[in-house]
């Protein structure tokens, strides 16, 4: 199951095996930076609660103030990890697949690019490249991140207050709701500027 998984990732995003795996590495690292923002809203809840209390006993003092160091801590090393896994990862992979990408543009015939437009090819090859490398590392993992984390946190809203975690589970269905839409609309209108791409090309 673990290799379908990789396998899909690298038809999807046109990935090697080693930036598939990156993929998977990057996304747990943005559901953990999620999961560590949350950290602090909790620390504010049991806050909010003593307060309400009407004040702080003695002993919360020092654990609010050892909680928010270890909250920045753990804000800094999540962010930290996030952002090598999921930026620079992605434009070493981005390397690969340029590279790759010439080995199998060095193979073709000469008499291939003598029917093209060169300057057209090369910004079409260069413009789907920066499109992999944007949805990759600001779309693709961020959004497998946030479904982790989303869930994460809605089974833990349940030891707080059950209302709180059925609010957060019943925005859930629309949000994907929303995605599939968008991803459908993406798809038409892309489909639709390679068709068109293809009528100048042709003409």
């Amino acid at each position: 199951r673990r290799e379908d998984m990789i396998k899909k990732l690298q038809r999807g995003f046109a990935l090697s095996r080693k930036g598939a795996v990156d993929t998977v590495k990057a996304s747990l690292f943005c559901a953990l930076q999620n999961i560590s923002f949350m950290l602090p809203v909790s620390m504010l809840y049991f806050l909010v609660g003593d307060l309400m209390g009407g004040v702080v006993p003695k002993g919360r003092t020092v654990y609010y103030a050892v909680g928010c160091a270890v909250c920045c801590v753990l804000l800094l090393l999540t962010t930290w990890f996030q952002y090598n896994s999921t930026f620079l990862t992605t434009y070493t992979e981005s390397g690969v697949r340029r590279i790759a990408l010439a080995e199998k543009l060095r193979k073709i015939p000469l008499s291939f690019f003598g029917k093209k437009d060169l300057a057209d090819l090369t910004s079409s090859i260069m413009n789907d490249c920066a499109v992999l490398e944007t949805s990759q590392s600001h779309f693709v993992e961020p959004l497998i991140g946030a479904c982790i984390s989303t869930v994460l946190i809605g089974i833990s809203c349940f030891f707080f207050d059950w209302r709180m975690a059925l609010a957060l589970f019943a925005t859930m269905p629309i949000t994907f709701l929303i995605i599939w839409a968008g991803r459908n609309l993406q798809i038409r209108m892309f489909d639709r500027q390679v068709g068109i791409k293809l009528e100048a090309s042709s003409q």
